[in-house]
């Protein structure tokens, strides 16, 4: 991982990738809680998407709302119908999966799901998060663990803004929850949220600001903080126009009213700007509006981070426009002129790759608009998240516990504070069951106490997961049995004794993973690791080159009826078939690189796992039929998604050829180096690019002596032979060339 900024976020990155624990990932405002999580879903080993409550807090976070993922119907959710039920918009177990209608894509994703990782959880109410638990426990047939067996990561500040629920909603969820935060969802009741709260503040560095704001956090304001902010309030202060204040208030039409006074005070006719959608791309979700009105003179805030890297702006900057033209803004902000062009912000959706398996991204569909937003006002709400170094507070009438804290938060120092009315008890007020919550988490010293104990049962459970050939069995069994029609029907009739045998091969190998896996559980109560080391390793060097002719045995088959009729139609489905077997293939990989990081105290992240490079001839001959036109068109499984990302490894090849270095693509395009050298890899063992662009001669014979004279192919392994002189990417890049040179698995 690449996150390595307090001692608790590397406790919490343990937690995520070692354990599965369900996690609450918390914090002040300003200790990096967005970082964390881009950090996790950059590295992690596992399996994982990212949802939000909301539209633009899912867009922000790079992720799905929690709706659009799970299918759910609006309204509250309540475990059965309640007595003396009146007509309000709510759904029970029994009406949801009875009205669920996932599509196959949206069930493969919640079926191969490892980590769900939720942000902005303080506005994500309890029921939503027991809806989302019979979803998935329903969709993975599993009801014995909380969500399925899916790990959660819940990442947010609870005083922050809370979840809305109406007064007549909670007159029924009154009768089965004790709040309506997350934390007291029923689903959490028997699975205790561990709780992690970050605690380096980024944001501000002033002792006496932080201290007031732990004190509003707490329900422990005195005397001198109510007097300490009365020193703040400027009756009825009316700033100048180019003061470069924002007016931080409670309610959309006083923010709306503030920013149309100003612009109408400016002498400049207003110039207008249509955002533009592309595809899919939701209303609620748009990040700035979409018809942006602007004038020469206008205060305006950028919604986003400069996109080139150069770090001109930031999200929340603030600054005034200068010169409008029509494909660019110039925003003069801190005496410096920045020129703004449009920003394509991406709706995403979740996909399985068909070459591995794996949960990507594809593009649904686009906004384009200037990064700008009028910025006189805003709202405490739509200020979260963002960091302003001077703000006139107007929030006496705080309608919600928590925003005082909301709106102060967003403040680097005290110094740009102006309040312009006196803050009502009720919005200084923290939640008591918030407090309450909090009460029971575990002190930050015992975190790594209990993380041994939480380690070795994933790792138990991990191993027999991935040599239990259930599922698997099960899924070929269902495949040969729809051999069964008239034999001169079709094709694939022709191949029942075919289909039969794959499935009864698969059944003795079932038969066989089930004796190891009894073995493995006497052995976790007996033996040391290294002897569980020693049987992991026979069990995966008698299960994988299995594995690896069955494969090829569907590969061989596809070619066989190639030229027979309805091959399209049957060799689609030969596809799943290999997929399903390749996908039991990399499950003990995994486990092996698991059980080997966790024997020697190494992180086990993405960039350890590269099924391309271990596996390039399967690699190839999938692709091979996956780029036939025929095929893809009309396999809901291997067919392009709609608004599909252009392969992201091919953006880096012309990057690459365009003469971009390494370090400078990952800063491009915003990703990590250990990516883009993985990318790098992939067009190294396909030939297209030569190792010694990226390699030095001396490191390049090295990495490829250890494979060859120690006959190893871990990432780990290999580096522990050379020594830290010599990175994971660097490694993985001999490796790919090694392979290039017929060195590896067959397969």
């Amino acid at each position: 991982m690449h996150y390595k900024e307090s001692t608790l976020a590397n406790i919490a990155q343990k937690y995520i990738n070692q354990t599965g624990r369900h996690i609450f990932l918390t914090g002040k405002a300003g200790t990096g809680k967005t970082t964390f999580l881009r950090s996790i879903i950059a590295g992690t080993h596992k399996k994982a998407v990212v949802v939000a409550p909301t539209g633009i807090a899912a867009i922000n976070a790079g992720g799905v709302t929690i709706h659009s993922l799970f299918q759910l119907p609006f309204g509250a959710f309540l475990p059965e119908i309640p007595s003396g039920f009146s007509n309000i918009n709510f759904f029970t177990p029994k009406t949801l999966l009875k009205g669920l209608n996932l599509n196959k894509q949206k069930r493969r994703i919640l079926m191969d799901l490892e980590l769900l990782i939720i942000d902005e959880v303080s506005m994500l109410r309890a029921d939503l998060l027991d809806a989302m638990d019979v979803v998935l426990k329903h969709v993975r047939r599993n009801y014995a663990e909380s969500f399925g067996g899916v790990q959660l990561l819940l990442i947010g500040d609870l005083h922050q803004l809370p979840p809305v629920v109406k007064q007549q909603e909670w007159q029924y969820m009154a009768g089965y929850y004790n709040s309506v935060y997350f934390f007291d969802a029923i689903s959490l009741q028997n699975n205790q949220l561990l709780t992690i709260e970050l605690d380096k503040i980024h944001r501000q560095d002033d002792e006496v600001f932080i201290g007031l704001l732990n004190n509003l956090r707490n329900n422990t304001v005195t005397d001198k903080d109510v007097e300490l902010l009365k020193s703040y309030y400027k009756d009825n202060y009316k700033p100048r126009i180019d003061d470069n204040y924002i007016t931080l208030t409670t309610h959309n039409h006083k923010a709306d009213k503030i920013n149309r006074d100003f612009l109408d005070t400016l002498p400049d006719k207003p110039v207008y700007f249509r955002g533009t959608i592309d595809k899919e791309f939701p209303e609620n979700s748009y990040p700035v509006d979409y018809n942006l009105e602007l004038k020469v003179g206008a205060q305006v805030m950028f919604t986003k981070n400069d996109p080139s890297g150069a770090q001109n702006y930031f999200n929340g900057k603030i600054g005034q426009i200068v010169w409008i033209g029509n494909d660019s803004i110039n925003v003069k902000s801190d005496g410096k002129i920045i020129p703004v062009e449009r920003y394509t912000w991406e709706n995403i959706t979740y996909n399985t790759d068909p070459l591995t398996n794996e949960i990507t991204e594809s593009i649904s569909g686009t906004f384009t608009q200037f990064p700008l937003k009028l910025a006189w006002a805003i709202t405490v709400h739509k200020s979260q998240g963002l960091t302003f170094d001077k703000a006139i507070i107007d929030i006496g009438d705080a309608f919600a516990a928590g925003q005082v804290y909301v709106a102060l938060s967003r403040l680097r120092s005290l110094n740009g504070l102006i309040l312009t009315s006196l803050i009502a008890g009720n919005g200084i007020r923290t939640d008591q069951h918030i407090l309450n919550f909090h009460r029971q988490k575990i002190k930050s010293e015992e975190l790594e106490d209990k993380i041994s104990f939480e380690r070795k049962v994933f790792l138990q459970k991990f191993l027999i997961q991935s040599f239990d050939f259930t599922l698997l069995d099960k899924e070929i069994y269902e495949h040969s049995t729809t051999y069964s029609k008239d034999e001169k029907k079709s094709t694939k009739q022709k191949h029942k004794d075919w289909g039969t045998q794959l499935s009864n091969d698969i059944k003795l190998l079932k038969a066989d993973s089930d004796k190891f896996i009894n073995q493995l559980k006497r052995m976790f109560g007996e033996a040391n690791d290294e002897l569980i080391w020693e049987r992991v390793s026979a069990a995966d060097a008698y299960f994988t080159p299995k594995l690896i002719e069955l494969s090829n045995r569907v590969f061989e088959h596809i070619d066989l009826i190639r030229l027979s009729k309805q091959y399209v139609t049957y060799a689609r489905e030969l596809l799943l078939v290999e997929t399903l077997i390749f996908e039991q293939l990399i499950k003990i990989v995994k486990a092996k690189a698991y059980l080997e990081s966790y024997i020697k105290g190494l992180e086990l992240t993405k960039d350890c796992l590269n099924y391309e490079i271990l596996f390039p001839k399967r690699f190839e001959k999938l692709k091979s039929y996956l780029d036939q036109p025929n095929i893809e068109k009309q396999s809901a499984k291997v067919k392009e998604p709609k608004g599909a990302k252009a392969d992201t490894k091919e953006i880096t090849l012309k990057l690459f050829i365009d003469g971009m270095s390494l370090l400078s693509i990952a800063k491009k395009r915003d990703m990590t180096l250990g990516t883009i050298e993985g990318h790098i890899a992939y067009y190294i063992a396909k030939q297209i690019i030569d190792p010694l662009k990226v390699l030095s001669e001396r490191k390049l014979k090295a990495i490829s002596k250890v494979i060859k004279e120690e006959r190893i192919t871990s990432l780990n392994e290999i580096r522990k032979m050379l020594g830290e002189d010599y990175t994971f990417g660097e490694i993985k890049m001999g490796l790919a060339a090694h392979m290039a040179g017929s060195v590896g698995v067959d397969i």
